[in-house]
């Protein structure tokens, strides 16, 4: 947000980071290209690209604006090459009127299945991640998962989003834990009734709004337990949606879950 804002550019994201004791990041796309600086910034603060994301919309009437879509992400994952990472964030995209459920989760997998062939051979991995309308839960993107079947494939699980759609965030991440190959920590709140925040509607009507992990209504704790029971080990990153301060937000979250996953691990 404090990017969208012109708050934030990538010399103070570096130095955001070396303040928190960060040394890998996960970038968006359009945040990476709005911002116009050299790679090298993030190089010489010794901060490395561990993912890059970017925004796909597999869910398309017309056959070739459905290719396009696989070669933005194609030519994203060349991207990620070049930056050093090797893990691409994909997202299914969105259903459109006249197109069935079904319809619409087999252009998932089959554009996906396309991406993954094409990241096997460039020594790559992309991860989909549960968004919007179409892949939400951990059962469909186990379908997604088994009908694409390769090793070049992941899960990228999604704390809010199991929220927002009102699904049990600590049994999707133990339904997907050996599938996960990043995972997106990040929480939310009711919204109070005079909030002038952000609103984010859920499937069940009840609005929410982000706020520094551990601060929310997602059990943080028995998520990361889940998935640490289930054989994930990381990485995690951290994803701060509210609408204040971003940095304090994030370095609230960053501590948060520096305790809990302490918790965890003693826990066993």
């Amino acid at each position: 947000m404090d990017f969208q804002r012109r708050r934030m550019d990538i010399a103070r994201f570096a130095e955001v980071c070396r303040t928190l004791g960060v040394e890998q990041v996960e970038m968006v796309d359009y945040f990476w290209i709005s911002a116009g600086q050299p790679l090298s910034v993030l190089r010489d603060a010794g901060l490395q690209i561990c993912a890059y994301d970017t925004a796909t919309d597999f869910v398309q009437h017309d056959p070739e604006s459905r290719h396009q879509q696989v070669q933005l992400a194609c030519a994203v994952v060349e991207e990620a090459i070049r930056i050093g990472a090797n893990v691409v964030r994909l997202l299914p995209g969105t259903h459109k009127h006249g197109v069935s459920d079904e319809d619409a989760l087999q252009m998932v997998v089959e554009s996906v299945s396309a991406v993954a062939r094409y990241a096997h051979r460039a020594g790559a991995i992309v991860v989909l991640e549960p968004h919007e309308d179409v892949v939400v839960s951990a059962e469909m993107l186990r379908y997604v998962a088994e009908q694409v079947n390769s090793a070049a494939f992941g899960v990228n699980a999604d704390l809010s989003t199991f929220l927002l759609h009102g699904l049990d965030a600590v049994r999707e991440c133990a339904a997907i834990a050996d599938l996960c190959q990043r995972v997106h920590l990040n929480d939310m709140r009711r919204v109070r009734k005079r909030s002038q925040c952000f609103r984010y509607r859920s499937v069940t009507g009840v609005n929410y709004e982000g706020t520094a992990l551990g601060d929310g209504e997602i059990d943080i704790q028995r998520c990361l337990h889940a998935l640490w029971t289930g054989g994930f080990r990381g990485p995690f990153s951290v994803e701060y949606l509210g609408m204040e301060d971003a940095v304090r937000g994030v370095q609230r979250s960053v501590a948060n879950v520096g305790k809990i996953l302490q918790e965890v691990e003693t826990d066993g």
